[in-house]
């Protein structure tokens, strides 16, 4: 590993794997936003195609999220043409600002204008968002070197018996969209833990790739941080992850699996896929039973589910269990799949 620093004053660290720029970005009030941006070793300005950006979740900085980047780099080997940027949003980490300047929409347009300055035209996009609405950023440690980014939406008059509700995203993208379900459900009774599921994997895999008995330890340990046993909500390619994790314990009471799901546990630097067979849905899913199992094929949308590969799951689990076609997923239809999978535990 060398260091050394550029003249305009950022700090540069070479690994065998990725570079790394330390440098300060200047919003428009005037504030440093402490950012380090890594990249493949051999990749220069000029040949950059896409940026990444991840967000932290405040009052999280970056090092929450270094570890997404670093392993996304080290993943796309040293002529990749895409890189990744985190920070430190105002009033945390080494950024500037003071406690309670919650102006973030200033930063995220100084990484943006940032990019374009340095890059021109890119594909460039967030992953995440800054704020939470009604809620706590909670990050919980699993086993060694794995933690768990989670977002907890209180619930409003909960009911003794209503369960908790684990909602995962879809891979890199909890977005505002997310957040507005996980306080639909909020609101209906239910306490709800939503997570970029992304996040969790790439810390997880950190040391290395992942097997079933590392899933299984991790959603034991999760389970355990919850107001008890959770109904699993998966939005498209997370859906494989939610199901495998209920087939691994019986710590998860039911899953509602919407969209393409074998294909979510495909990343060879994220899981160990050397036997073919460890993560083969159509083989974990019948372990499930007797909790209930939800799949919805999502009609219309690219991460959708193919409806033979739906069906292929839905003939391979066991009662009880329900096949969902539908072309939207609204709050109102995950309240009545959930009340479905609370009806139908044994």
């Amino acid at each position: 590993m060398a260091s050394q620093e550029r003249e305009d004053g950022a700090l540069i660290t070479i690994t065998p794997d990725y570079v790394e720029e330390s440098f300060g970005i200047l919003t428009d009030d005037e504030l440093y936003l402490d950012c380090i941006l890594v990249k493949p070793v051999n990749l220069q300005d000029e040949a950059l195609k896409a940026l990444r950006v991840w967000v932290p979740k405040y009052p999280l900085t970056k090092s929450s999220v270094i570890t997404c980047a670093r392993q996304e780099v080290k993943s796309y080997g040293p002529d990749s043409k895409i890189a990744h940027l985190v920070f430190d949003l105002r009033s945390t980490g080494d950024s500037d600002g003071m406690m309670g300047d919650d102006n973030f929409q200033l930063d995220l347009a100084a990484v943006a204008d940032w990019a374009d300055e340095r890059f021109g035209k890119i594909n460039f996009g967030f992953l995440g968002f800054p704020s939470i609405d009604g809620g706590k950023v909670n990050v919980w440690p699993l086993r060694a070197g794995s933690v768990v980014e989670s977002y907890y939406y209180y619930a409003a008059n909960p009911e003794p018996t209503a369960p908790s509700v684990l909602y995962l995203s879809s891979y890199g993208k909890f977005s505002r969209q997310d957040e507005a379900t996980c306080i639909a459900l909020a609101d209906a009774g239910y306490d709800v833990y939503g997570l970029d599921p992304y996040r969790y994997l790439l810390h997880a895999s950190l040391k290395e790739r992942l097997t079933p008995d590392h899933l299984r330890g991790d959603i034991e340990e999760l389970a355990q941080m919850l107001r008890g046993r959770p109904i699993i909500i998966s939005e498209p390619l997370s859906a494989g992850l939610a199901l495998m994790w209920a087939s691994l314990t019986p710590q998860v009471r039911g899953v509602i699996a919407i969209g393409r799901a074998q294909s979510g546990l495909a990343p060879k630097h994220i899981f160990n896929n050397d036997n073919p067979y460890s993560y083969l849905l159509t083989r974990h899913i019948i372990r499930i039973a007797p909790r209930p199992v939800v799949l919805v094929h999502l009609e219309g949308h690219a991460n959708g589910g193919k409806k033979k590969n739906v069906a292929a799951l839905f003939q391979a689990s066991q009662p009880p269990h329900r096949l969902e076609r539908v072309a939207k997923i609204t709050p109102q239809f995950l309240m009545e799949m959930i009340e479905w999978v609370a009806a139908n535990e044994e």
